[in-house]
C-alpha cells in the first residue's frame, strides 16, 4: 500500500469557500461509491489553507488508483505522487 498525496497549489486549489454542502454531497457520493468498489483505497482527508493550497491524503495500491477516481469525478490537481515515509 502506498501513501498517495494529491498536491493542490495552482490549478488544483480548493478554497474553503468552494466546499459547499452541494460540493460535499456530489463529491461525497462519488467518493463513497468509488471507495466501496475499491476497498483497497482509503481517503484520509483534504487539507487546505484559506487560499485553497493543500493536499488530499490517500492510501492506495499506487498513484494511478487515486488519479482514476479524481479524473472520473472531474476533479483538478497539480500533481499526484506516491511517497515513502522517511522519518
Amino acid at each position: 500500500m502506498a501513501k498517495v498525496l494529491v498536491m493542490r497549489y495552482d490549478k488544483g486549489k480548493v478554497p474553503p469557500s468552494a466546499v459547499t454542502d452541494e460540493f460535499k454531497k456530489t463529491l461525497g457520493g462519488a467518493l463513497g461509491k468509488y471507495l466501496e468498489e475499491n476497498p483497497q483505497v482509503k481517503f484520509n482527508g483534504l487539507y487546505v489553507n484559506e487560499e485553497g493550497t493543500g493536499i488530499c491524503d490517500w492510501e492506495a495500491p499506487d498513484a494511478q488508483a487515486v488519479k482514476k477516481f479524481i479524473d472520473s469525478a472531474g476533479g483538478s490537481y497539480d500533481e499526484i505522487i506516491a511517497v515513502d515515509k522517511l522519518l
